[in-house]
């Protein structure tokens, strides 16, 4: 999951369960004053939020060791462990009273405060299981990467569900502010949904525009809905009511996005044994939209098997075969590259490809299927495969390791390849 959502949840999470008390502007009273928050609430939510962005500061360690395979060897490792999170609550706490004390905030108990550092450390090494990365969840232990392909790693649907809450809920919070700050907010999202039109377009994830402004009407609702009536009820709930709403719907997404998950998994594995072919591995990937687009991949002995269906119903909507390399040359000095082996100990559906150039050097690609979302130039189309993605693009994706060795056999270099 991105950091941005990461925090997002984080100030979620610290609004919902840990703000203290919380007490609404009075409902219908003209000139209210506004809403009061527990004199801790700020550190609370503070702490929660830096606690649920907290492990991804393992993102620096590979611009500063030069290391370029950082992403795959070091990142969600040790800071995303569920062994060591209570060591990072600790510190993390520790470092939090001084510094609220020089601000002149008032903090929870330390007690508390562990708790909360806690609670947004959990939050991101859980975001982080349901995405199809892997997670060094038991590291230093074990250095496993459990991946549990429920949620697509950048999922602006879950993102949404986490932030509008939260700023419905600051459009409430100043009765005489209400209506610059509700026509404010509401203008920012439907911005923010046409950006993430532009965004999944240009990923290669496109949807219809139509749904920016299905979600332009949503988001006016929730704004401006409770403000109406005599009662105007949106002035007597408070954030941490906003905000666990916000959260028990956002566990009800993950937890719809595991049902599907679930028969995605065994439409899968319907289609290998349709196809009989020969298992040596098999996930199901969700793709946006989660809870309705996934692809089945089938690991085999000629290569890994692409099939995508939507949910509920599991119709394929096409299949393609991504061949391995039938021949292999310098195999032997390829796999004694430690990069090499770093890549192979990451990737789940690994193939490899050889490329014979015009300038008589050898390219070597091994690339995961796993962050495919593009047509590729060298799979091999299934028979019977019908209808393909409308909204791919041609090219590679990122995440392909190249080692190019020139006509005397000599290698010449080595590292991961620009996307196309």
């Amino acid at each position: 999951m991105d950091t941005i959502t990461h925090g997002i949840v984080g100030a979620l999470v610290g609004k919902a369960l840990f703000a203290g008390t919380d007490t609404p502007v009075v409902a219908g009273v003209a000139g209210a004053r506004g809403a009061l928050s527990s004199p801790t609430a700020r550190v609370a939510i503070a702490a929660c939020t830096l606690g649920a962005i907290f492990p991804d500061i393992d993102i620096f360690a590979g611009p500063l060791a030069h290391n370029p395979l950082a992403i795959m060897e070091w990142h969600r490792n040790v800071t995303h462990s569920a062994v060591v999170l209570p060591i990072w609550s600790l510190i993390l706490a520790a470092l939090a009273i001084p510094l609220a004390r020089w601000l002149k905030w008032k903090s929870p108990p330390f007690g508390l405060l562990y708790l909360i550092f806690a609670a947004g450390i959990a939050t991101h090494i859980f975001l982080d299981l349901v995405t199809n990365f892997g997670t060094m969840v038991w590291s230093p232990i074990a250095y496993s990467r459990p991946a549990w392909d429920w949620i697509f790693i950048l999922d602006l649907t879950l993102t949404a569900i986490a932030l509008v809450p939260q700023m419905v809920s600051w459009c409430y919070r100043e009765p005489a502010q209400f209506k610059p700050r509700a026509i404010g907010v509401w203008a920012v999202l439907s911005v923010g949904a046409l950006g993430a039109f532009e965004f999944a377009r240009v990923a290669g994830y496109g949807f219809p525009l139509a749904v920016t402004g299905v979600a332009s009407a949503v988001f006016a609702i929730l704004i401006f809905l409770p403000a109406t009536g005599a009662n105007a009820r949106g002035f007597g709930w408070t954030r941490a009511g906003w905000c666990r709403a916000g959260l028990a719907l956002l566990c009800i997404y993950i937890g719809l996005a595991a049902v599907a998950h679930h028969k995605a998994l065994a439409d899968a594995e319907k289609f290998a044994a349709e196809e009989h072919l020969q298992i040596e591995s098999l996930a199901a990937l969700p793709l946006p939209p989660t809870l309705t687009h996934w692809v089945g991949l089938v690991n085999t002995k000629d290569g890994v098997w692409r099939a995508t269906f939507y949910e509920p119903s599991g119709r394929r909507e096409g299949t393609r075969l991504y061949a391995d390399a039938q021949s292999l040359p310098f195999l032997e000095r390829v796999m004694q590259l430690r990069d090499v082996q770093t890549y192979l100990w990451f990737a789940r559906f690994p193939v490899w490809r050889v490329e014979h150039r015009d300038d008589n050097q050898t390219a070597i690609d091994i690339s995961d299927v796993r962050f495919f979302r593009e047509r590729d130039p060298f799979a091999t189309s299934d028979p019977k495969s019908s209808t393909r993605i409308a909204s791919s693009r041609a090219g590679r994706a990122g995440f392909t390791f190249e080692i190019i060795f020139d006509a005397q056999g000599k290698m010449l270099s080595h590292g991961f390849r620009e996307p196309e």
